[in-house]
């Protein structure tokens, strides 16, 4: 037998035959993965969070914030929030900080007894669709820079129990400028 015949009845036999039929089902099916995850990563934040949320977000918080009880002397001073921009180089935010901000305010603040008597109707669906939109279209896999000043503030939340509680629902109205600005 020639060379060429050989390697003609090598390729030719059933073995190779279902080799290449797994190995190409394979790689067909990591195609199938891999292109929708990352046309999900190119979704950006700007397009998913709706303007009206937003807006609602807005107005109930100015309405919570109007409901709650008067804030001590001292609290004025102190500010929870870190201090972020969204148009400057430096102390800029981005969706990844506000994914972690909102996780804190979602665990830390507005589950707390003392703000739950005070939410307006609705207001825990809002804050959800808000929390789950950045969840989706925010990649948490990259490590945001800021981690050590989003931390902070979550121990000062922590630490003030009730009246940091308070002192954060008065600042969240920071956190949804800094959306609406991004946005």
């Amino acid at each position: 037998m020639k060379k060429t015949d050989r390697l003609l009845e090598f390729s030719m036999s059933p073995t190779i035959m279902v080799r290449m039929s797994a190995l190409t089902l394979f790689i067909s099916l990591i195609a199938g993965v891999v292109v929708p995850a990352t046309a999900r990563q190119g979704v950006t934040c700007r397009r998913e969070i709706p303007g009206e949320l937003i807006r609602e977000l807005w107005n109930r918080t100015n309405a919570l914030i109007n409901k709650l009880p008067e804030e001590e002397r001292f609290s004025h001073r102190i500010r929870l929030l870190p201090k972020f921009c969204t148009k400057c180089s430096e102390r800029s935010i981005g969706w990844l900080e506000l994914q972690k901000i909102i996780d804190i305010y979602q665990a830390s603040v507005f589950s707390s007894a003392a703000i739950k008597k005070f939410l307006p109707q609705h207001y825990d669906e809002l804050l959800y669709r808000l929390h789950h939109t950045l969840q989706h279209c925010g990649s948490s896999s990259k490590h945001s820079k800021y981690s050590k000043a989003i931390k902070k503030m979550a121990r000062k939340i922590k630490k003030r129990r009730d009246e940091g509680a308070l002192k954060a629902v008065r600042e969240f109205s920071f956190i949804l400028r800094w959306i609406d600005e991004l946005m």
